[in-house]
Parts: C-alpha cells; structure tokens; sequence
C-alpha cells in the first residue's frame, strides 16, 4: 500500500488519540483504543487503521528530540565517540547526564511513556484481530505487524530499564489495574518477547515486503539481536546460540545482500533499497519530518556562506560531533586502509565561516535544496549489515574464530575493496575485528553501544562506566522518569539511580 494510502489510514487513528482520555498513571497513554469501548471494532478496516497506527506511533517514539536510538543506543558510548558541538557550543544537562551516564530520573531521554504508546496499540490490536470479522490474511497480517511492535518496544524497554511494567491488554479505561502497573521481573518481559518473536514469525507469510513495517526479515533480525542479548547480558545458555543461529539460518548473508556503495544505503533518492530490513519513514509530501540527526547539522554562522548547505549540512546549532578519539578511527581507516565508508559517516573540510575545519557526522543528510537541510530522510533500524555482523559475533560465542572471519570479510570487502581483509582466526583477533567494524560500519545508527556491551568491552571506552562498575551494579541501565514515579506510586526507582 502506498505510504499516502496508509497516512490516510492513519490519520483517523491519530485524531482520536487528541481527543480520548488519557491514562494518566506512569504509562500516560494516549487511548485511541478507546474504538471498542465505542463499538467501533466492527471490521478488518478498524483492525488494519490500528495496525497502521502502531508504526505511526513507533515513528513518533523514535523520531523524539530524546528519546530515539542515537541518546538510547549511542550516546552513552561517551566522549571516546561524542563530545560537544565542533563550534565549542556547551551541551545542555540532558546531554551532559547522558554522555556521562551521570542522568537522573529529570533527565528528558528517561521517559518510556511513548514506547508504552506503541505498546497499547499493538495489545489492541492482538485482542481485536483474532475476533473481528476479517479475511485470514489480513488477520494474519495485523496479529504478526502488531507481535513484531510489541517485541521490538519491549526489546528496548528492558534492555534499557531491566524490570518494567508488562502491559499485554489495551487501556481502554482509566480504571484498569494496567494504568497505575508495577515494574515486571525482566525475565518475565524477555520471556513475553520472544513469544511475540515467535506469533511474528508464525505470521511471517502475510506480514509484506515493505520495510516501513514488520517483514520476515526484519522479524528474524529482531530474533537473532535478541538471542544474543539473552546469551551475553543475559547470561541465558547455550540455547540463545542455538535460537540466534536459526534466525540468521533465514537470512541472506552474503554479498549479494549488501548495497555495492555504501554510501547509496543512505541517501533520499534510495529510500527502501534491498539492504534496509526495517525503517519508520520521513517524507515530506506526507508532512513527516525529523529527528536526532539535526543535532549532526551546523548553524549559518558556522558555515562559510559558499558551502551552507554545498556540502555542508544546514539547519540550527550543532549539538554533536565525532570526538577526537573516534576521528582518528575513521582518518586512519580512510588514509590507511581505503576504507570507503568514511565518506559517508564523517563530513569534514575547511568550510567553516574563519576556514577553519569543521566536522559532521554525513550520514543522514536531507533535503538541502533550501535554505536549511530539512530532515526528510528515512532512519533504518534494521538492515542486512547487521545481520551479517551478528553472524560474525555468533561464530564468535561459539568459538568458530575462521568462520566468524568470513563474515566479517563480507563487510570489509565492501569498505576496503580487498579479499579476506581480516586474517587472525584467534578469539583476541576476532574480537578486536568485531569491534573495530561494529565502530566504522555503524556510527549514529544506534548499535555500536549494545554491540559493546555484548562483546563486554564497553568498559575500554568508557573510563566512567568502569569505575562506577563494581558500585553500581546497574551502570548500564537507566533510571525510570520522576514524571512516571510521581503519576505511579507503585514504581520504584532503578537500584543505583536517583
């Protein structure tokens, strides 16, 4: 269905969602599902505008100034990626707390209220769709899109905050106990995801080829990351390696999956090219525009006027940029090794307004025809590299130091153009390879930081976390928001946080 079609879906959703009640407890859901308390779940067009819905809600989840995968997935790397704006422009707190994992419950990228959003649109959906008269693909469709969303909120919401609260029914009125919920065990929660993995993949044949919502192979890319969190963070056995192995089994993971030029992965004019699994879409024509990647772009009065926009991105102020440290990873692999990426992640040159040189990460860049870049390009959560990433770190777990090589080799011959790049079939040489293409092959995508921590090598990059470690037990989490703890008495704040 083209993306108007599904707008004009959607919208009728969205508006009722301004007008319905809100749960005002910890979750402050906004009830659009209020639909059955209104008998209006009659048809398979309620359940399909619901399920449309679902990805309109996920966009506006992750396409939030604060809440998004850069601050959840990537920021809190620290200062050996990020630092302060090229122009020397201070971060403000919320920043500052989450760079340094120094954030408290005020801290604005602590809320979990609109994956909690996402989350109560698909539970309506996953109560409606299996009784409203609707043909059985499109029941399939809207059980296996609306599985795939809740696992995937979920999948978030306890890997940042461990225990949270496990909503399965839609709130559809402020009375119900799942208003005012208390914080689930995690186990509990990662035990309901992949559960939601598994309606997802059962569902699989009617869930479409549209990367803008759920697809088989997103669903298994979503299935393999979760495996081996369940193995590494989790410390869940063996089993996970097994589970991980079964989902990348589906997969293409050779060459023949990946773009030829990295750099086309990205840009407006490819939009849903073959390497992206699963993207929430920006577009113009339908109004949706945004997110964190304006905090990459530089203000006028940086820029020298003849290069605003020609080749350097355009907006408000810099907020964020490549750190010393991690320029120096990117230099070196593009003046050392050829590595053709750095074109693509790092922008620098001598343009700005003195002629100094100025940085930006150039990854997402919109529509630079006017006087500032409009943020219109889409951001992919899920893409074919990663999968083959994730194969290379399996092989590693399951100590099959050659084998993890030759996926690893698959990424490198794209960026460096050479067969069989990485030679050192040790686990130490694997393990340096895995983070070093991790670090050129996914920057701003917000996965370098859960790929650091799987590898349990965050602590080399991060001088704060290792020595809060033996301290604070929950160092990687994060603290829970005082607006959830102030609506919900029942919550209690993270162990370690304040």
């Amino acid at each position: 269905m083209k993306l108007k079609n599904i707008m004009r879906l959607i919208l009728p959703v969205v508006a009722g969602a301004m007008v319905a009640t809100s749960c005002h407890g910890d979750l402050d859901i906004m009830q659009d599902n209020r639909l059955s308390a209104s008998n209006m779940w009659k048809d398979a067009t309620d359940v399909t505008q619901s399920t449309y819905g679902i990805y309109e809600r996920m966009r506006s989840c992750f396409v939030h100034n604060n809440t998004n995968v850069f601050y959840w997935g990537e920021v809190r790397v620290g200062t050996y990626m990020w630092g302060s704006s090229i122009v020397n422009l201070a971060h403000d707190n919320d920043m500052i707390g989450v760079e340094s994992s120094t954030m408290n419950g005020s801290n604005a990228s602590t809320s979990w209220s609109a994956l909690y959003s996402t989350i109560d649109q698909a539970n309506a959906v996953l109560k409606y769709a299996p009784i409203v008269n609707m043909s059985e693909k499109e029941r399939s469709f809207a059980i296996g899109q609306a599985s795939f969303a809740r696992a995937y909120c979920y999948f978030w919401a306890a890997r940042l905050w461990g225990d949270v609260p496990l909503n399965l029914v839609p709130i559809e009125s402020v009375s119900q106990p799942e208003c005012y919920p208390v914080r689930a065990p995690k186990a509990d929660v990662y035990a309901q995801i992949g559960v939601d993995i598994q309606t997802a993949l059962d569902n699989a044949a009617n869930l479409g080829s549209d990367c803008y919502f759920a697809t088989k192979t997103a669903v298994n890319l979503l299935k393999a990351e979760y495996a081996l969190w369940m193995y590494t963070n989790q410390k869940g056995g063996d089993s996970y390696l097994t589970l991980a192995q079964d989902a990348l089994d589906a997969l293409d993971l050779t060459n023949n999956a990946l773009l030829a030029d990295y750099g086309q992965v990205f840009v407006n004019s490819n939009k849903k090219n073959k390497e992206i699994a699963f993207a929430l879409s920006n577009n113009q024509a339908e109004k949706l525009t945004g997110g964190f990647y304006q905090y990459f772009y530089l203000g006028n009065s940086s820029i020298a006027s003849a290069y605003q926009n020609k080749p350097v991105p355009m907006n408000a102020t810099q907020w964020w940029g490549f750190q010393p440290t991690f320029m120096k990873r990117l230099r070196d692999s593009r003046d050392n090794e050829g590595d053709k990426r750095v074109a693509t992640n790092l922008g620098d040159g001598d343009y700005g307004a003195s002629g100094e040189n100025i940085t930006w990460c150039n990854k997402y860049i919109g529509d630079q025809s006017g006087a500032i870049a409009v943020l219109d390009c889409d951001i992919p959560y899920y893409r074919t590299a990663l999968g083959i990433m994730m194969a290379a770190e399996l092989a590693y777990y399951k100590k099959e130091y050659t084998k993890a090589l030759g996926y690893l080799n698959v990424i490198a011959k794209r960026a460096y153009g050479k067969d069989g790049y990485y030679k050192d079939a040790t686990a130490t040489g694997v393990l340096a390879a895995l983070e070093n293409e991790y670090f050129l092959e996914f920057p701003a995508e917000g996965v370098i930081w859960w790929a650091l921590i799987r590898l349990d090598t965050i602590w080399n990059y991060n001088d704060y976390l290792k020595e809060q470690k033996a301290t604070n037990p929950n160092i990687l989490l994060w603290p829970i928001s005082n607006s959830a703890r102030n609506k919900n008495y029942k919550l209690v704040q993270t162990e370690g946080w304040n």
